[in-house]
C-alpha cells in the first residue's frame, strides 16, 4: 500500500479579474501560494509518500517570473516529491513554460522534489526512492486536447508491475461529469468542450485510483475515480453539495479499494446569504446574520449577498450604508440587489410637502409620479432617485 495526497488546480497566478481592489487581488493570489504550506503539513500528519497535482499548477501556460519563482519555493520547502502534470491552463506542448530556461533553473536550484510529466509514459516511484507503485501520467499538451489523453493507457502491458498500486494522473472532464456539465466553472474560466475523459475504456481490473483534476470540487465519479478539487476555494457555491478548498489523502495497494479522505487546506471564506425583506425590522437580522458570518474580520471573506423585498427609505439608505462598509471590509462583495424601495406615507408627506424647499418637493412630487406611472425599470430608477433625495435631506 502507498499513500499520497492528491490534488490539483492551484492556479498559481490566478487574475482575480472580478475584485477591483488591486491590494485584495494580490491578497488572494498570495492565499493560493500560502495554501501550498498548509498542503504539506497536511501531507507530513497523515505519512504521504508524495502529493500528486493532476493539471493546471498554474493559471497560465505563460505564469510571470515572479510567480514561477514562488511556486519553486513553496514546493520546494514541502521536502517530499511533487509530481505535476500540466492541464489545459498550463499546458505542456512545444515552448511551453516548462520548457523555459527560467523555470527549468528554479526548478533546479528551489525545488528539485518537483517532477514535471510531460511524457505519457509510466513512471516508477521506486525511482523516485519511493516504495513500490507505479504512476501513469496523462499531460495536455495543448488547452483543448481532442483526444482522450488517458487513450494510451487502453493497450498497455501491465505485467511488468505485477503486484504495485497503478495510479493514473489525469486532466479533464469525464463522459457523464464535467465542468460544463455542472456549471462548475468561475467567473474567469469558461467551460472547455474538449480534454474528455472516458474511464469506462481504461483496461479493467488494472487500474487502482485515477487522480483527476479540472473541476474544483470535491467529487468522486467512479469507485475509483476522484476529483479532488481546489487547494483554494475560487468561486461561490452553485450547490449546497460543492466541497472546495481542501485536498484528498488517498491510499491505494495493488487490486484493493482505495481508501480517501478529504482535508481542508482553504484559507479564505466564502460566503453565500439570501436574506428578504419583508418589513424594516429585517434589515436588523441581515445585520446578524452578517455579524455571525464574518465576525470582526477584514480582508479574509468574500460574500455573495443575495436580497428582495421592501423597505422604506430610511431602512433603504441604512442598508447602503451596510453594503459600502461591507464593500469596505470583505475581499469582494458579489450583490444581487431586488430589494425594492417603498416610502411610507410619512415619507413621502416628509419630502413632497416641504414648504420651505420648493424645489426639493417638486422633484419629490414627480419622482413619485413617474413610480406609480412608469414601466418597472423607470420606476425603480425613480425609486432610487427619491432613495437619495431621502438621504440628502437626512444629511442636512
Amino acid at each position: 500500500m502507498i499513500q499520497f495526497l492528491h490534488t490539483a488546480d492551484w492556479q498559481l497566478g490566478k487574475p482575480y479579474a472580478r475584485v477591483s481592489d488591486p491590494d485584495k487581488r494580490a491578497r488572494l493570489r498570495q492565499e493560493r501560494l500560502s495554501a501550498i504550506g498548509r498542503l504539506g503539513q497536511v501531507a507530513q500528519q497523515h505519512g504521504a509518500a508524495f502529493i500528486a497535482v493532476a493539471g493546471d499548477l498554474f493559471d497560465s501556460h505563460q505564469p510571470t517570473r515572479s510567480n514561477v519563482s514562488a511556486a519553486c519555493s513553496a514546493i520546494g520547502a514541502l521536502e517530499l516529491p511533487v509530481l505535476v502534470i500540466p492541464g489545459n491552463h498550463d499546458h505542456g506542448g512545444a515552448g511551453s513554460l516548462w520548457q523555459e530556461t527560467y523555470f527549468q533553473e528554479e526548478r533546479h536550484h528551489l525545488a528539485p522534489n518537483l517532477h514535471v510529466l510531460l511524457e505519457r509514459k509510466p513512471l516508477t516511484l521506486t525511482s523516485l526512492g519511493l516504495g513500490p507503485g507505479v504512476v501513469l501520467p496523462c499531460p495536455l499538451l495543448r488547452k483543448a486536447e481532442p483526444v482522450d489523453p488517458t487513450a494510451w493507457l487502453r493497450h498497455m502491458d501491465f505485467t511488468a508491475w505485477a503486484d504495485q498500486p497503478r495510479i493514473v494522473l489525469a486532466h479533464g472532464s469525464i463522459q457523464g461529469f464535467g465542468a460544463e456539465d455542472s456549471s462548475d466553472t468561475d467567473d474567469e474560466n469558461p467551460p472547455v468542450p474538449t480534454n474528455r475523459i472516458d474511464l469506462a475504456r481504461l483496461p479493467a481490473g488494472e487500474i487502482d485510483y485515477v487522480a483527476l483534476g479540472d473541476w474544483h470540487g470535491l467529487k468522486q465519479v467512479s469507485p475509483r475515480a476522484w476529483y479532488a478539487g481546489c487547494h483554494e476555494m475560487d468561486r461561490f457555491p452553485r450547490s449546497a453539495a460543492y466541497r472546495s478548498g481542501q485536498v484528498l489523502m488517498v491510499s491505494v495497494s495493488r487490486g484493493g479499494q482505495p481508501e480517501t479522505f478529504p482535508v481542508p487546506t482553504g484559507g479564505i471564506r466564502w460566503h453565500q446569504i439570501a436574506h428578504r425583506f419583508n418589513s424594516d425590522a429585517d434589515l436588523e437580522r441581515l445585520e446578524q446574520l452578517l455579524r455571525d458570518a464574518i465576525g470582526p474580520r477584514s480582508n479574509e471573506d468574500l460574500l455573495l449577498l443575495e436580497l428582495e423585498g421592501s423597505l422604506s427609505l430610511a431602512a433603504a439608505g441604512r442598508l447602503q450604508d451596510l453594503l459600502q462598509r461591507l464593500e469596505a471590509r470583505l475581499l469582494r462583495l458579489k450583490r444581487r440587489d431586488h430589494t425594492r424601495v417603498a416610502p411610507d406615507a410619512a415619507e413621502l408627506r416628509q419630502l413632497t410637502r416641504r414648504s420651505g424647499d420648493p424645489l426639493v418637493a417638486r422633484v419629490a412630487q414627480r419622482l413619485q409620479q413617474l413610480i406609480e406611472s412608469s414601466p418597472e425599470d423607470s420606476a425603480e430608477l425613480a425609486r432610487m432617485g427619491l432613495r437619495e433625495l431621502h438621504r440628502a435631506c437626512e444629511s442636512h
